[in-house]
């Protein structure tokens, strides 16, 4: 509008893709009709089996975005895009990507990172690995039986090895335990097996053993 030397109006913004393809003139394509109706959907979509899928299926995808970004990082990165807190694969803290790096290896919180850089541990391999390469505090107890008050008598008499992982400020906020330096422990108190079994439900209730 004009009108006696001032202008008034009003502007409208686009920032979405598909608005300014529409601007554009471009024709939005028909969406193709899902291969599975509204029944079934509804019908499987709470299934066990359908939420496993999902959810590995989700997995993978962000596990090969990841791999290539390893192609231009080959070293690792910090995951800055991730909105969720995550795990460390070694401490288990939570943290947001922006604290949390990522590499093949797994996922590692900036303390634990910066412990291996300095050389204070290996890069170890994820907690609860069947083939891991180092045991926690708890798994002493849990895995090979001996009461948390006698650890501190076993790492005096030299049988048991442990490392203490520090903050910048000089605490220790967790301890490992690495395989390879406990041999003669793990000779003394071997691991106990479990009979725990894993089960989920088909879509008929029946339990399938994972």
């Amino acid at each position: 509008m004009y009108r006696l030397g001032y202008l008034e109006g009003r502007l409208k913004g686009y920032d979405r893709e598909e608005d300014m393809l529409k601007l554009a003139g471009k024709k939005e394509e028909p969406k193709p009709k899902p291969k599975i109706d509204d029944e079934k959907r509804q019908k499987y979509s709470s299934n066990n089996l359908v939420q496993l899928a999902r959810m590995t299926g989700k997995y993978a995808g962000i596990e090969n975005m990841r791999k290539r970004r390893l192609l231009k990082e080959p070293e690792g990165f910090f995951l800055d895009d991730e909105q969720n807190q995550l795990t460390c694969s070694i401490c288990g803290e939570h943290y947001y990507g922006s604290e949390m790096w990522w590499n093949l290896d797994g996922t590692r919180c900036k303390d634990c990172l910066r412990n291996i850089k300095q050389g204070v541990i290996p890069s170890l391999k994820p907690r609860y690995d069947d083939k891991s390469n180092w045991f926690e505090s708890w798994q002493i107890k849990s895995n090979h039986g001996v009461h948390p008050s006698s650890v501190r008598k076993l790492v005096r008499e030299g049988l048991l090895h442990s490392r203490d992982l520090k903050r910048k400020d000089g605490n220790v906020y967790y301890t490992v335990y690495l395989v390879s330096e406990n041999q003669e422990f793990l000779k003394k108190y071997p691991k106990n097996k479990s009979d725990i079994k894993m089960t989920i439900a088909d879509k008929d209730g029946k339990s399938i053993e994972l």
